[in-house]
């Protein structure tokens, strides 16, 4: 088993490294094929031996080998988030199908999640990636239901559910505080984590994504980093709780 869990590690990292590359080329409208990576201080091309997820940060010592400009700690923080995540799913979901459309969803929620943080901005194909995703797998789905039809029912509701509650908190927020309260990227969003999870655990997702982000936000206001008039991503806080919500029960709440 050892051997089993060391290998979704690995592969974690492996797509860690590709979610740091997503992370920075989809908001600039780059491929995230081609080119091959390159530092971006001095542009040259990273061989492949530097290019080993978070080995190649620990022997460069957190350097590029041509400039020596320092790389951003992220990169390995996301690689081993990634690995980690996986490492999760891999004990949770051990030599289930759905193992791998839980994997899939973690990834792209990691990308959502830096890019919303760093842009406040959720890409629409994203949301995309993970609502039909969620939809086409959803028979074989065994957490929404126990026959095909109760799966795909539990999955559609869910999507309608989880967008629809979002779309009339963020409604009656931005009616109150006489601003925006909530992205339409956050709504589609939560289309995919509802097909994915199911009408309860979307719900329990909303829930726990908004005592998260009001617990940080407040944290945040108290320690004068940000004022009450600045905007904080929701992306990453309705990740979080999805992910935590892989995990849980319905109605634990």
């Amino acid at each position: 088993m050892l051997t089993y869990y060391l290998f979704y590690f690995v592969i974690g990292l492996i797509f860690g490294s590709f979610a740091n590359v997503c992370i920075y080329r989809i908001p600039n409208d780059k491929s995230v094929i081609r080119p091959p990576s390159s530092c971006p201080s001095c542009g040259e091309r990273i061989k492949w031996f530097d290019n080993i997820p978070l080995l190649s940060f620990i022997l460069l010592k957190g350097k590029c080998r041509g400039c020596r400009a320092q790389i951003s700690l992220r990169y390995p923080l996301v690689e081993l988030l990634c690995g980690i995540i996986f490492l999760l799913l891999a004990y949770r979901f051990a030599f289930e199908p759905v193992l791998f459309v839980y994997m899939l969803f973690a990834l792209v929620l990691v990308i959502i999640s830096f890019i919303d943080y760093d842009y406040k901005v959720i890409p629409d194909f994203l949301s995309a990636i993970l609502l039909l995703s969620a939809l086409s797998f959803s028979v074989f789905n065994y957490q929404l239901g126990f026959d095909f039809k109760s799966r795909a029912l539990n999955s559609l509701i869910g999507a309608i559910t989880a967008s629809g509650s979002l779309y009339l908190l963020g409604y009656a927020g931005t009616k109150i505080f006489k601003k925006e309260a909530m992205g339409d990227g956050d709504v589609k969003l939560m289309a995919g984590v509802g097909a994915l999870l199911g009408w309860q655990k979307s719900l329990q997702t909303l829930l726990l994504a908004s005592v998260i982000g009001a617990a940080f936000g407040i944290y945040l206001i108290s320690s004068g980093k940000i004022n009450k008039k600045d905007y904080l991503p929701f992306g990453p806080f309705l990740s979080l709780a999805a992910f935590i919500n892989f995990f849980l029960p319905e109605f634990w709440i």
